[in-house]
C-alpha cells in the first residue's frame, strides 16, 4: 500500500475480486495488502466511529467496522464467506460449533490484531469483542448481499437460535459467552 490510500479505489477492488472467481481467496489478497501498514492505514482512513457500509450489492458487503472498548458483538452466523482484516485495536472472534444436543459450544477463538487477516466460511457461527483499549477498527468484507440475507444470533448460554434482528440482539448483547 502506497501513501495515498484510496478507500474508493480499494472498494472497486474488492467489487471486482468478489465478482471473479475463487471470489474469496482474491478478497482476501486485497485485504491483506490493505492492512499490511496499518499505522498508515490508520492514518489515512476516516475514523467513522461507528460502523458503514461502504458498498453492498448481491456480490459483495464491504463494511467499516467499528468496535468500541469492550463491544461485544453476539454469537451469529452470516450464511456467506467473509474476510476480515484489523488496522487499529485488537478483535477477539469465538468461534462455536454444534455441542450435539441442540446448543453450541466455543470450539476457539482468534484475536486479530493490526495487520491481521482472518477469513471466515459461509457456515461459521462466531461473536466479536473488542479486547483492546483502543476502538478496534477493520474491514469487513462479506461474499454477498449481507443486509438482505436472514441469519442468525445464538443464545449461547441457553442454547438457543434467534432471528438477527434488532430486539434478539438488544437482549443479548452485553452478555458473556466466553
Amino acid at each position: 500500500m502506497n501513501e495515498s490510500f484510496d478507500i474508493d479505489a480499494m472498494v472497486d477492488r474488492l467489487r471486482d475480486a468478489a465478482a471473479g472467481e475463487d471470489a474469496p481467496r482474491r478478497v482476501r489478497a486485497i485485504i491483506e495488502e490493505v492492512v499490511a501498514d496499518p499505522d498508515l492505514l490508520a492514518a489515512a482512513v476516516p475514523h467513522y466511529g461507528k460502523d458503514v457500509v461502504l458498498f453492498e450489492d448481491d456480490t459483495v458487503s464491504i463494511w467499516y467496522a467499528h468496535f468500541d472498548p469492550g463491544k461485544m458483538v453476539p454469537a451469529h452466523d452470516h450464511q456467506m464467506s467473509a474476510v476480515i482484516g484489523v488496522f487499529r485495536g485488537q478483535e477477539r472472534n469465538n468461534f462455536y460449533e454444534a455441542d450435539g444436543e441442540g446448543g453450541l459450544r466455543k470450539s476457539s477463538d482468534v484475536v486479530l490484531g493490526p495487520g491481521d487477516v482472518l477469513s471466515i466460511g459461509p457456515s461459521a457461527i462466531h461473536s466479536v469483542a473488542c479486547v483492546s483499549a483502543v476502538p478496534c477498527n477493520g474491514f469487513h468484507v462479506y461474499m454477498g448481499e449481507l443486509t438482505t440475507v436472514e441469519r442468525s444470533l445464538f443464545d449461547v448460554k441457553a442454547g438457543k437460535r434467534l432471528p438477527f434482528d434488532e430486539a434478539s440482539y438488544a437482549a443479548l448483547i452485553g452478555a458473556d459467552d466466553g
